[in-house]
């Protein structure tokens, strides 16, 4: 009796062990997968349908022999409803189960973001296969030129693009580091608007060939004296602009959406798109995407040019860090908010005039006075740009003011969505700028 309940024992666990690994025998291998690495929304006109762009990641190009070509994006459309549906009509097409798993980026046109993302977004977030890292990205053109223009031979394999050009928000703040979890959460938040990340396309390389060839084209067909004069007049209005933009930052460049890159890949990153209701209400340039890094404490290094002290007409460029964490308090007690900031920064001179002795003190004090002024001019823009204009708190500022109410409930009487529309700012910089010539002096 007790053999035969050992052998009864034995082969329950069989069967148990069995069943338990049985979906290791009939997992798929990445030979009946397609893999797709970047996803674009685009509306249809006249139609309740959207576009759906799929950029699938070329397996072929992750061996060390791949060409050049093996590297292209693969990129199938697909007209649906919804993501769902999309992708059940592409499993169908491409003869491979569609697998979202590895998928580094989601870019919606702007014209979809104007309409509102939320039933996008949280289709998304139901999807198990999307991780809630995936960054989302809102384009000025359309998603599928984003998509078409991001591939570059700079990259043998296309997702490190994707993986690395979000970090670059670490050491220059122009754009940052959205991701779906973060963004459903904040959409779904009545005290909080949302961002993303803003995408544009840039003048190739090559297109710049082929306009070139056609301008060479044109004045062919005219007249010598026309040519001369013609050509002394572009070399003059390039010399202004280039004197012009030589005094600027690269925040007063782009501030109208106007790209000032150019080379292999054709599109940029620069800025932040502005959601409230889920909706794109409008776009930060980016000296004020800088400022929104710098208080979330985003950004470890960035970079400005301001004037020098003694001459307005010439430059110095400097190289700014954090010393520590932005601190912020927020005090209720009056009808509106005050909301005050504290930045304590260092720095150092990448340049300066052989005229000035940077041994002097003075000369140090005149240069962080200088830069005190500046950023505090530029925060306090970019916060009035977000309570006054935008009318929404994008940095997560009711976090802190929340911690003065006893409970939920009294916090949500407060309204604070409608009292940031009314707050009052003020911005102190403590700032410690060295000069790097007495480094290299010394």
């Amino acid at each position: 009796m007790k053999k035969a309940l050992k052998w009864i024992i034995f082969l329950i666990s069989i069967l148990i062990f069995l069943y338990a690994f049985s979906s290791s025998y009939i997992s798929e291998s990445i030979d009946h997968l397609d893999y797709v690495i970047a996803i674009g929304v685009d509306s249809i006109e006249n139609s309740d349908n959207f576009e759906y762009s799929f950029e699938f990641a070329n397996i072929s190009s992750f061996s060390e022999n791949a060409s050049p070509e093996d590297s292209q994006p693969i990129i199938n459309k697909v007209s649906a409803p919804s993501i769902s549906g999309a992708i059940n009509i592409l499993n169908s097409y491409v003869g491979k189960q569609v697998n979202l798993s590895h998928c580094k980026v989601i870019i919606f046109s702007d014209e979809v973001a104007q309409k509102g993302l939320l039933p996008q977004i949280a289709s998304l977030m139901n999807d198990t296969q999307i991780r809630p890292t995936v960054n989302v990205l809102i384009s000025e053109v359309t998603a599928s030129q984003y998509i078409e223009g991001s591939a570059s031979s700079l990259e043998k394999v296309l997702t490190k693009y994707y993986d690395i050009f979000p970090t670059s928000s670490e050491y220059t703040g122009y754009t940052s580091n959205v991701i779906l979890g973060e963004l459903y959460d904040n959409l779904i938040n009545e005290n909080i608007g949302a961002v993303a990340i803003l995408g544009r396309t840039v003048k190739s390389n090559k297109e710049q060939g082929q306009n070139q060839e056609q301008e060479q084209s044109s004045d062919q067909s005219q007249g010598q004296n026309q040519e001369q004069e013609q050509s002394s007049d572009q070399s003059q209005g390039q010399n202004q602009s280039n004197s012009e933009s030589g005094h600027k930052n690269i925040s007063e460049i782009t501030s109208q959406g106007q790209s000032i890159l150019e080379g292999d890949r054709g599109t940029e990153n620069i800025g932040l798109c502005v959601l409230k209701n889920a909706k794109d209400i409008g776009h930060l340039t980016a000296m004020e995407t800088l400022c929104y890094s710098m208080l979330i404490d985003e950004v470890d290094n960035f970079y400005v040019r301001l004037d020098y002290p003694y001459n307005n007409s010439e430059k110095i460029d400097l190289s700014i860090n954090a010393l520590s964490s932005t601190e912020i308090s927020i005090d209720t007690n009056k009808e509106n908010p005050i909301i005050k900031i504290k930045l304590n920064l260092t720095g150092e001179t990448l340049n300066g005039l052989n005229s000035l002795n940077y041994a002097d003190t003075n000369v140090l004090n005149n240069i962080n006075n200088n830069l005190k002024q500046y950023l505090s001019n530029e925060i306090l823009n970019y916060l009035n740009k977000t309570s006054k204009e935008f009318k929404v708190d994008i940095n997560g500022f009711y976090k802190k003011a929340r911690k003065h109410f006893l409970t939920l409930k009294d916090f949500k009487n407060y309204n604070w969505a409608q009292k940031y529309e009314n707050a009052e700012f003020d911005v102190e910089i403590n700032s410690d700028i060295i000069s790097s010539r007495l480094i290299q002096n010394s």
